[in-house]
C-alpha cells in the first residue's frame, strides 16, 4: 500500500467501510490524478469531496444501491446448551423436537398462540379438513438462526406447521401416511395434471415457478404409490429452495399426503462480486486463521442459502468447530452454536478442499465459504 493509499484508507475512519463502488471511484480518480502531478493533502481532499459530491447527486441509483450492499453480516448471538438445560424436548405420536424453554415472542415479532391456532384453523378450512380438531400447538425455535414456527397437532394425526413470522409459510401433513394406500399407482403425466389442479383449486400460481421436479417413494415408478411434486423460482440461474410449492399426492384417490409453501425470496441477485474475487475472499480468510491445511482444490458455484454461523464458529473456536464434527456420539447437550438473523441470500459457495497431512492432530477434507455475491461478506459456511 503506498503513502496515498493510507492516508485515504486509514483517515476515512476503519470503522467505516468505503463502499465497493465508491473505493473504486475514488482509486481511479487517484490514479487519474498521479499521471498529472505530485498529490498534496489538499489535492487528496478535493479529490474525495469530488467523488462523494458525485455519489450525493446521484443518490437515487448509487448511494441507495451501495446502502443495501452494506452491513448484512451481523454479531451472531453465542447459544449454548440447546440440546440440555436451556432447551425442552417435546415428545408425541407425530413428532419430536427441541426448542428453547423460555421464547419471548414479543421480542420477535411473533403471533401469539391464539392467533397461531386461528391461523392453523384457516389452513385446515382451506384444504377441506375444517372437521379436523387440534389437539396441541407448541413454539418452536432452533440454535442456528432467529426464525420461529409453530407445529399443530390434530386428533386424527395432522400436522402443522407455520412461520411465526410470516404466516404465509405453512406445511401441512395429513393423516394418509397411516392409511393403506398399497394399492394405488399413477404416472409421471397423471401427478402433474393432479398437481396443477390442487394449485389452482387452492390458489397458487405456478406461472413464476420455473422449475419442476418429481420423485417418487420407489426406484420403479410402476410401484410408486407416493407422489412428490416440486415447483421452484430461479435467480440467474440458481433454483431458490426457500420460493417453493411442494405438494405429496397419493395417485388414483388424488389424495393429499402434504402441501407446502415457502415464499421467501432472496434479499439479493445482483452479482457485484465476481467469481475470481469470492475466490480470493475465501482464500484471504483461510490464510488468516492458519489452521495448517495445504489447499489442493478450489471449486466455486452460484447458489442461495440462509446465512449461517458456522465459518464463525470454525473462526472464533475451532477445536470445539471440529471435535463436535468428528467425536462420534460427541454431547449432544455441549454442542455450540452461533445464532444469525434468518436472511435468505445469494451467494458464492468456495469449497476450499484440502490434502491429506499426518502432520496435523486435525483433519477436514474440505470446507465452503458462503460469499455474499453483493457485499463480498462471508455470510456462512458448511
Amino acid at each position: 500500500m503506498d503513502e496515498l493509499d493510507k492516508k485515504l484508507f486509514d483517515d476515512l475512519s476503519k470503522k467505516d467501510e468505503v463502499p465497493i463502488r465508491c473505493e473504486y471511484i475514488i482509486r481511479k480518480a487517484l490514479n487519474d490524478e498521479k499521471k498529472k502531478y505530485r498529490l498534496s493533502i489538499k489535492n487528496i481532499v478535493l479529490i474525495i469531496a469530488r467523488v462523494f459530491a458525485v455519489i450525493f447527486i446521484t443518490s437515487g441509483v448509487v448511494f441507495a444501491t451501495t446502502k443495501i450492499y452494506e452491513n448484512i453480516w451481523k454479531e451472531p448471538e453465542k447459544v449454548e446448551s440447546f440440546y440440555g438445560i436451556s432447551g425442552e424436548y417435546i415428545e408425541n405420536e407425530e413428532y419430536g423436537i427441541w426448542h428453547s424453554k423460555d421464547i419471548d415472542i414479543s421480542k420477535e415479532n411473533a403471533i401469539t398462540k391464539d392467533e397461531a391456532r386461528i391461523k392453523f384453523n384457516e389452513i385446515l378450512k382451506k384444504f377441506g379438513y375444517e372437521n379436523e380438531k387440534i389437539k396441541s400447538i407448541e413454539l418452536i425455535d432452533n440454535p442456528s438462526d432467529d426464525s420461529l414456527f409453530y407445529r399443530a397437532t390434530t386428533e386424527n394425526k395432522f400436522l402443522l406447521d407455520i412461520d411465526a413470522k410470516d404466516t404465509r409459510n405453512f406445511k401441512i401433513f395429513t393423516d394418509v401416511a397411516y392409511k393403506d394406500i398399497n394399492n394405488y399407482r399413477g404416472t409421471e403425466e397423471q401427478i402433474k395434471n393432479i398437481a396443477m389442479d390442487f394449485c389452482q383449486k387452492y390458489g397458487y400460481d405456478l406461472s413464476k415457478y420455473t422449475h419442476m421436479e418429481i420423485k417418487y417413494n420407489d426406484e420403479n415408478s410402476k410401484d410408486a404409490n407416493i407422489w412428490s411434486i416440486k415447483y421452484n423460482k430461479e435467480y440467474n440461474g440458481v433454483v431458490n429452495i426457500y420460493e417453493e410449492i411442494t405438494i405429496g399426492i397419493i395417485p388414483e384417490i388424488n389424495e393429499l399426503y402434504y402441501f407446502i409453501y415457502t415464499d421467501k425470496a432472496p434479499e439479493n441477485t445482483e452479482i457485484v462480486i465476481e467469481e475470481q474475487k469470492a475466490k480470493e475472499i475465501a482464500l484471504a480468510k483461510e490464510k488468516k486463521l492458519n489452521i495448517g491445511y495445504n489447499i489442493k482444490n478450489i471449486e466455486t458455484k452460484l447458489d442461495i442459502v440462509k446465512i449461517n454461523g458456522y465459518a464463525y464458529l470454525r473462526e472464533n473456536d475451532f477445536e470445539h468447530y471440529y471435535k463436535s464434527r468428528t467425536i462420534p456420539l460427541y454431547p449432544i447437550e455441549e454442542l455450540k452454536y452461533y445464532r444469525v438473523e434468518e436472511k435468505i441470500r445469494q451467494v458464492w459457495r468456495v469449497r476450499l478442499e484440502f490434502e491429506k497431512s499426518k502432520k496435523l492432530s486435525y483433519e477436514e477434507d474440505s470446507f465452503t465459504y458462503f460469499i455474499d455475491i453483493t457485499t463480498g461478506e462471508i455470510v456462512g459456511g458448511e
